[in-house]
C-alpha cells in the first residue's frame, strides 16, 4: 500500500496565515509610519531652531545623516536637539566643554565631529578663538589701536 500525504491547509489554517501575514505587514507599515514621523520631527527641528548658526550646522548635517540612522541613533539625536541654543552652540565650536552626557551622546559626537572639521576647512585661523575660550561677536575694534581706552572705538575722538 501507498499512503498519500496531504500537505495541503485546511481552509481555516490558509486564513490564519493570511491574518498572520496581513498582521505582521501592518505592524511593520506602523513602525515605518512612526519612524517617519520621528525623522520628519527630527529634521525641522534640526534646521528651524531659530538661531541661524545652528540651522545651517546642525539643519545641514541631519538631512545627510538621519536617513540613515537607527532607532537608538535617532533618540540620542533627539536628545541633543532638546539642549538649549547657546550652550549648543558653544559645545559644538569648542567654546565651552559639553557635559558628560553630551560627550558620550553618539549622536552629539558625529555632529561634533563635523562642526570641528567645517570649522576647520572654511574658517581661517586667525578668525579663529583658542580653544574653551568664547568668540567675540560683532567687531573689536578696541584691539585694533593700542592708544584707545576700554570702550572706545578706533578713530573716534574722547570727549
Amino acid at each position: 500500500k501507498h499512503y498519500t500525504v496531504n500537505l495541503s491547509c485546511s481552509s481555516w489554517q490558509a486564513a490564519r496565515l493570511a491574518t498572520t501575514d496581513t498582521s505582521a505587514a501592518a505592524a511593520a507599515a506602523a513602525e515605518q509610519a512612526e519612524r517617519n514621523k520621528l525623522v520628519n520631527k527630527l529634521l525641522y527641528r534640526s534646521k528651524q531652531r531659530g538661531f541661524l548658526e545652528l540651522d545651517l550646522l546642525v539643519g545641514l548635517w541631519a538631512e545627510q545623516h538621519i536617513p540613515q540612522m537607527d532607532t537608538r541613533m535617532l533618540q540620542q539625536f533627539s536628545v541633543v536637539l532638546e539642549q538649549e541654543n547657546p550652550e549648543l552652540f558653544k559645545w559644538l565650536t569648542g567654546q565651552q566643554q559639553a557635559p558628560q552626557e553630551m560627550q558620550r551622546n553618539a549622536a552629539f559626537q558625529a555632529l561634533s565631529k563635523h562642526v570641528a572639521e567645517q570649522l576647520a576647512a572654511n574658517s581661517p585661523q586667525e578668525a579663529q578663538a583658542a580653544g574653551g575660550k568664547e568668540w567675540l561677536r560683532g567687531w573689536d575694534d578696541y584691539n585694533k589701536s593700542s592708544s584707545n581706552s576700554p570702550g572706545q572705538a578706533a578713530g573716534t575722538a574722547t570727549a
